[in-house]
């Protein structure tokens, strides 16, 4: 049996993710699930590829805010609504090959980043309304993504990690994916050929392998950068697109929102 073991979301585009009991989930994924991200003075968007030190960002959800501390200093923090930005600037941005309008986040925070960061940037928060098409490539009209960098969601499974860890000296935890929804149960990898599934009944569709990038190589909790587990991982899971690890997936427009539990069971 296969069951809902992990449900995670990340306010801020790479920084630090936010573990859930129960999330709500509509066709542009999580409720809050990559809604905010950095940019530099120039609108381009800033990742842990760049400055690993973004995983140390802790974001966390309280009564309406999203408050922005350093996992090492927590008396130090930052808060912006949930609903969007006190002020309405809107600011062009980009992610990958999409542009978008974006909605600025307050001065004050702004600093507060580039501070942490150690380079300039600034906060932007994106309105459902102007969420991203998914590429034709893999998407159907009317799908469509916040901040994420191809899709909604990101489901793995905890046998394909077992089975990563299995070839490797030093084993490495989830995080290091940052997955959406994980689950126990099932075969290593049988994730990559769900076509369509549903979680309690609620349909969703498998869009594609997640192609991974260096970014798994950061360790969430200190930032660190190391070869694994990236360098054994494309030893046995590489394709023509790339290295893959975990099921991109989407649940459909026509489906309008669910919700989403812990122990919840999967069927694919």
């Amino acid at each position: 049996m296969k069951q809902i073991s992990g449900i995670y979301i990340y306010p801020v585009k790479s920084l630090g993710g936010v573990q859930l009991s129960e999330s709500a989930v509509g066709p542009r994924g999580l409720a809050y699930d990559r809604q905010w991200m950095v940019v530099d003075m120039k609108g381009m968007f800033i990742t842990q590829r760049k400055v690993p030190k973004m995983a140390l960002i802790q974001p966390v959800l309280r009564e309406g805010e999203l408050v922005l501390a350093h996992r090492r200093d927590r008396d130090d923090y930052m808060v912006t609504p949930l609903s969007g930005p006190e002020q309405d600037i809107d600011v062009p941005v980009q992610v990958w090959e999409d542009s978008v309008k974006a909605k600025l986040c307050r001065e004050e925070v702004n600093e507060w980043l580039s501070d942490q960061l150690g380079t300039f940037c600034r906060l932007v928060y994106l309105p459902l309304p102007n969420a991203r098409p998914l590429a034709e490539k893999y998407g159907r009209p009317g799908e469509s993504t916040l901040f994420a960098d191809s899709c909604p969601l990101l489901i793995t499974g905890e046998a394909a990690l077992q089975d990563l860890n299995s070839h490797l000296a030093d084993p490495v935890p989830m995080d290091r994916f940052r997955p959406n929804l994980v689950f126990t149960g099932g075969a290593a990898y049988e994730e990559d050929e769900w076509s369509s599934f549903t979680i309690s009944g609620v349909p969703l569709r498998g869009i594609r392998k997640c192609t991974r990038c260096k970014v798994i190589n950061t360790d969430q909790t200190t930032a660190a950068v190391y070869q694994e587990p990236l360098a054994t991982l494309a030893t046995y899971r590489r394709d023509a697109q790339g290295v893959n690890f975990g099921l991109h997936a989407t649940l459909g427009e026509e489906q309008g929102t669910a919700l989403i539990r812990l122990g919840d069971q999967i069927s694919a």
